[in-house]
């Protein structure tokens, strides 16, 4: 399947501090598309905050990383069976991007 690369990910970073942090890593586990990173890592992030909101008070809870959506079910033309699935992010961001923190409530 398509996917886009690390180096057209990092190409597509305008921050400069982040963008050398990207360049500086040896690239993914064998295997990994950028979208199994990322669908992992924030599926990794929901789990966390919910744990987090656990100890945190109401108003303190971190909602900036809510579950992934599954979608229906269906089975491929090469007969395998997979799901759409959306994880999000959701973002106090400082304009003009220069700054983000997950949203709270």
């Amino acid at each position: 399947m398509a996917d886009i690369t690390i180096e057209e990910l990092v190409e597509g970073i305008e921050d400069e501090d982040l963008k050398a942090w990207w360049t500086s890593l040896k690239g993914l586990p064998e295997d990994f598309s950028v979208n199994e990173f990322f669908i992992k890592s924030l599926d990794a992030a929901s789990v966390a905050a919910t744990r987090k909101n656990e100890t945190l008070e109401p108003g303190q809870k971190i909602l900036g990383y809510p579950p992934a959506t599954n979608g229906v079910i269906a089975r491929s033309k090469n007969n395998q069976l997979y799901f759409p699935r959306t994880s999000t992010v959701t973002s106090f961001v400082v304009i003009p991007l220069d700054g983000a923190t997950p949203a709270v409530g």
